[in-house]
């Protein structure tokens, strides 16, 4: 009961920590002659094979993440996810936050509900890395504008330049194409949706994206 409690909830502070005491006590009352880490061998090694359970809560949230990111997208759990991830920043992200830049993570997560809080802080401490970005189909039109190391768009790295990008949704590779044309948005039409009177800037956004793509892409 209390692995699946914490596998689907987060448990509140202090309460693996006094859980842990008490764990303790039952083993060790008063001095302990041997540290706590040995509680954890294997009993053939002299331990009594406990998990430790700030791990084990580490370890249930990487497998719900290895569901959302490996699993089927059409299980009604990984919409959901998927949802509730894209509200992050504005950025209409959501398998894409797990291979952009840390800066492009908000520090204060208390926007998100508190089990997904926990999913994006286990996920934070790992250092990922990511050979290529997307070049093709589906995957290529999702890839990310803002924040993305493999997708370097220098100008878009200004504050005022990536907020005018996000409240006019425009934070994907396929948000800057023009699909009745099937090209590349034109700049002017681009300084439209991004508020601005003058092409300027969305012409060099739009250029250091297409220089950003591999020749494949």
């Amino acid at each position: 009961m209390l692995w699946y409690r914490l596998n689907t909830l987060v448990p509140a502070p202090g309460f693996l920590t006094n859980l842990r005491t008490s764990i303790l006590g039952f083993f060790w009352s008063g001095t302990h002659w041997a540290p706590v880490g040995i509680l954890h061998l294997p009993l053939q090694e002299g331990g009594q094979g406990l998990k430790c359970r700030h791990t084990q809560v580490r370890v249930f949230r990487l497998q719900a993440l290895q569901r959302l990111l490996c699993g089927a997208d059409s299980s009604a759990w990984s919409t959901l996810v998927h949802a509730i991830l894209r509200r992050i920043r504005g950025l209409r992200y959501d398998g894409q936050l797990f291979y952009i830049c840390p800066g492009g993570l908000p520090r204060d997560l208390s926007g998100l509900p508190v089990f997904y809080q926990d999913l994006l802080w286990t996920w934070k401490l790992f250092l990922t890395t990511r050979s290529v970005a997307a070049t093709e189909g589906v995957d290529l039109l999702v890839e990310p504008l803002l924040h993305n190391p493999q997708l370097r768009v220098q100008v878009a790295e200004s504050r005022s330049v990536r907020q005018s990008l996000i409240l006019a949704e425009v934070t994907r590779v396929g948000d800057l194409l023009d699909y009745e044309r099937g090209d590349w948005l034109d700049p002017l039409m681009l300084a439209w949706r991004l508020g601005l009177s003058r092409p300027r800037t969305p012409r060099r956004v739009l250029q250091e994206a297409k220089s950003a793509l591999p020749p494949a892409a």
